[in-house]
C-alpha cells in the first residue's frame, strides 16, 4: 500500500560524453553525474531508486568550452532523460541547472627560457657568471595544450651598478600552463672586483754587450697586474715573462730619465685572467751605478 502512493524523489543520471576530439580526455571518464526530480507512483519509481539510475549520451559539440571546463545547460538533455523514464513518471526538474566536465590535466618538465638580461656592473667590477636555479620546472596544463608548452619564460631583468654577488628572484611570465613548480626562479649573478697583485718575475736581458756588467741590474723585477678577485688564485708567477732590450735600456740612459726605465721592460703573460701588467720599483742605488756603467760602455 505504501508503494501505491505518489512520490517525488531524486534519480541519478549519468551523462556519457561522446565524440571527444583526439588529444582531449575528460576527468570524468565514467560520465557526468547529476540527478533529476521525478514524480510518480512508488511502484513505478521503485526500480529506478535501487537501480543504477539513467544513462544518457551527449555529444562533445553540445558543450561550450572555456579553458579547461566544459559546460552545458541541463535542459539540453531533458528530452533524452524523459525517454528513459516510464511513461507513468513525470520529470519535474534537474537538481543542477548546468552540467560541467573538466578537461584532464597533465604535467611535464620544461626548461626555463632566459629573457633579456641588462646587467651593468660598477666601475672596477666585472660580471663573471649568471646562473638560473632551477633550469627546469614542472608545469601543469590541459592535456591538449601541454605539447605547445616548450618552455616557461622569465621577465626582462634590468639592474645597474652591481658590485657584488647578487641573487634575484623572479616569477614566471603567464603562459598556457595552469601552474608551475617551483613558482619562482632565482637568478644568481656573480660579480667580482679587480684587485692589484704583485709577483716577482726573472728578467731576460736581450742583446746586451758582453762588456756590460749585468750585475748592477736586478735578476727579478716586480710586476704589478690587475686580476678579478675571483680569479686571483688562478694566476701563477710562471704565467709571466719579462724582457729588457739593450737598445731600450740605452735609450733611457741617454735620456737620463731613470723613471723612464720601468716603461722599457716588456711584460708578457699567457694568463687570460691578467690585465694591465707592468714592471714597478726597479730604481735603486745599484741601478744608478749601472747607469754610469752603461754610459761608459756607450
Amino acid at each position: 500500500m505504501t508503494l501505491n502512493r505518489v512520490y517525488e524523489t531524486n534519480i541519478s543520471v549519468s551523462v556519457q560524453v561522446k565524440n571527444v576530439p583526439d588529444g582531449i580526455e575528460l576527468e570524468c571518464a565514467d560520465g557526468i553525474s547529476t540527478s533529476v526530480v521525478v514524480r510518480g507512483d512508488g511502484t513505478d519509481l521503485f526500480g529506478y531508486i535501487f537501480d543504477d539510475g539513467i544513462v544518457v549520451a551527449a555529444d562533445y559539440s553540445e558543450f561550450s568550452r572555456k579553458g579547461g571546463r566544459l559546460a552545458m545547460s541541463a535542459n539540453t538533455i531533458r528530452g533524452r532523460v524523459v525517454e528513459q523514464l516510464d511513461p507513468s513518471l513525470s520529470l519535474k526538474d534537474f537538481v543542477d541547472d548546468s552540467l560541467f566536465a573538466a578537461v584532464q590535466r597533465v604535467t611535464a618538465i620544461v626548461p626555463v627560457k632566459k629573457n633579456r638580461l641588462d646587467l651593468r656592473v660598477a666601475k672596477g667590477c666585472e660580471l663573471v657568471s649568471v646562473k638560473y636555479e632551477p633550469e627546469e620546472v614542472l608545469v601543469t596544463a590541459l592535456i591538449d595544450e601541454i605539447s605547445e608548452i616548450k618552455d616557461v619564460r622569465t621577465p626582462v631583468l634590468v639592474c645597474d651598478g652591481l658590485e657584488r654577488d647578487t641573487v634575484f628572484e623572479m616569477t614566471f611570465l603567464p603562459g598556457k600552463y595552469i601552474n608551475v613548480q617551483p613558482e619562482k626562479v632565482k637568478v644568481l649573478v656573480g660579480v667580482s672586483r679587480y684587485v692589484n697583485k704583485v709577483v716577482a718575475v726573472p728578467v731576460e736581458y736581450v742583446k746586451f754587450p758582453s762588456n756590460v756588467n749585468l750585475g748592477f741590474l736586478p735578476q727579478d723585477v716586480n710586476v704589478v697586474y690587475e686580476v678579478l678577485d675571483a680569479d686571483s688564485g688562478k694566476v701563477k708567477p710562471s704565467d709571466f715573462s719579462v724582457q729588457l732590450q739593450f737598445d731600450d735600456y740605452a735609450y733611457s740612459v741617454v735620456l737620463g730619465k731613470r723613471g723612464d726605465l720601468e716603461k722599457r721592460f716588456e711584460v708578457s703573460t699567457n694568463s687570460p685572467f691578467v690585465r694591465k701588467a707592468k714592471v714597478v720599483g726597479v730604481e735603486s742605488s745599484d741601478t744608478a751605478s749601472f747607469f754610469n756603467s752603461v754610459a761608459t760602455a756607450l
